[in-house]
């Protein structure tokens, strides 16, 4: 029985080491080095730019693995490595946040030898079949606000989540914010960012200590969203702030955030 007790803690011990984790970080970044002779397929590009639209490519298709070569891929993985890949990944999650958000880890391998290249492994939050429905739903959402205006869309997208999501620390994908009206901060952010990814308005996934909201471009200025705390005051009170006034959410200080134009007062329609 004594034993039986100590396993039941054990789990209970981890399950919340685990909850932790995924509150704490967007993802976990495993890096090596290697040699050419593990490397079976190779796609070469022209340089970074390329390289990252690769990489792209192969978030949106939900791919597990990629090997990519150019002149100087060495290097510049390497300096990204020094910050832990902040830079590499703020530079995909300006055009590509929503999928950059559903990573769960990512191991990069650098090669040693040879030709340079390096290789990408992706885990996600969700699955190819979750994905096609959260899809489906975003598409549906965005329909509704064909031809209004900027606002309204922004607005509308916000609202559509407050009003259909309740908090649950039990889900923390946002398929269970589509399909059941659960999740946490960062379900939350991340529905409300493929919603407004539909619409074709910027937005990044902010990702800040142990909580998770959005930055959106309007009118040439970002302004923060908080669509959680926003449904747990049953207000607008963090919608579409300014600096000054976004209490609660500093910004990672990282080179993408650094040169976003955010707005210093909430926006004034």
């Amino acid at each position: 029985m004594f034993f039986r007790m100590n396993i039941r803690g054990f789990y209970i011990v981890i399950f919340v080491l685990l909850s932790y984790l995924v509150l704490s970080q967007d993802c976990y970044v495993y890096s090596k080095e290697y040699d050419e002779s593990s490397i079976d397929d190779i796609i070469i590009v022209e340089g970074r730019q390329e390289a990252l639209k690769v990489i792209a490519d192969i978030l949106k298709a939900h791919k597990g693995d990629v090997t990519i070569s150019y002149s100087g891929i060495s290097r510049d993985f390497r300096h990204y490595k020094k910050n832990n890949y902040t830079d590499f990944l703020d530079e995909l999650s300006f055009k590509n946040g929503y999928y950059t958000g559903i990573i769960s880890g990512m191991c990069i391998s650098i090669n040693n030898s040879g030709n340079e290249s390096v290789s990408f492994q992706f885990n996600y939050l969700t699955t190819v079949k979750q994905e096609k429905y959260i899809s489906k739903q975003a598409k549906k959402i965005a329909k509704k606000y064909k031809g209004q205006s900027r606002y309204n869309k922004i607005k509308g997208a916000h609202d559509y989540i407050a009003d259909h999501t309740s908090y649950d620390n039990r889900h923390y994908n946002p398929y269970y914010v589509f399909r059941k009206g659960r999740g946490i901060c960062m379900s939350y952010a991340l529905a409300f960012q493929r919603i407004l990814m539909e619409m074709k308005i910027p937005c990044v996934y902010v990702k800040g200590d142990n909580h998770a909201w959005n930055m959106v471009k309007l009118d040439g200025k970002w302004y923060g969203v908080d669509v959680t705390w926003d449904d747990s005051r049953g207000s607008y009170a963090y919608f579409l702030k300014g600096t000054e006034d976004f209490y609660g959410h500093d910004c990672p200080d990282s080179k993408m955030f650094r040169t976003l134009k955010k707005a210093k007062y909430s926006y004034n329609r």
